[in-house]
């Protein structure tokens, strides 16, 4: 279960909500920029000042669609907040967590979960970065390749895209 969770969160990588209520007037995700291809990845020295700033990982796993917006800041902390929908369930889910670079891989601890029964404060969470350029971060986790898009931090919610 934390696999599939971390999944989501790393997408955040962060990952929870306090009683998983569902908000629904919460404005609309952030669009990801434009669908032009993606930039060359950037070499590994260039990792951590690139990887800064927001990412959204669209998911669809196990009866679940919904996507993550996952915040990494400069001083070694990230935030994240998912959305979720399985049949007329919504779940919403936010996190706090410190990162690391070591090479190509991003370590994350999570701190603060608004649902600590799925992942608690104290979880890691390791990615190995394939490439990642200014509009593209992709990465291993759990033996899966994942693709998350930049989008701009409009808003730190995660809500439906309709």
């Amino acid at each position: 279960m934390k696999s599939r969770f971390a999944t989501w969160a790393t997408l955040a990588l962060l990952a929870a909500a306090p009683s998983a209520i569902a908000d629904t007037s919460a404005p609309p995700a952030p669009k990801e920029e434009s669908k032009e291809a993606a930039l060359p990845s950037v070499k590994p020295e260039e990792f951590a000042k690139t990887l800064l700033g927001a990412w959204r990982q669209d998911i669809d796993q196990g009866g679940a669609k919904g996507h993550a917006i996952t915040t990494y800041l400069e001083d070694g902390k990230a935030t994240s907040a998912a959305h979720f929908e399985a049949g007329d369930k919504e779940l919403n889910i936010t996190a706090k967590a410190k990162w690391t670079l070591e090479g190509n891989s991003l370590k994350v601890e999570i701190t603060e979960s608004s649902m600590p029964e799925m992942m608690p404060a104290g979880t890691k969470i390791e990615q190995t970065i394939v490439s990642l350029s200014e509009k593209e971060f992709r990465y291993v986790q759990d033996g899966k390749e994942i693709t998350e898009k930049r989008v701009k931090p409009e808003t730190e919610k995660a809500v439906p895209a309709k």
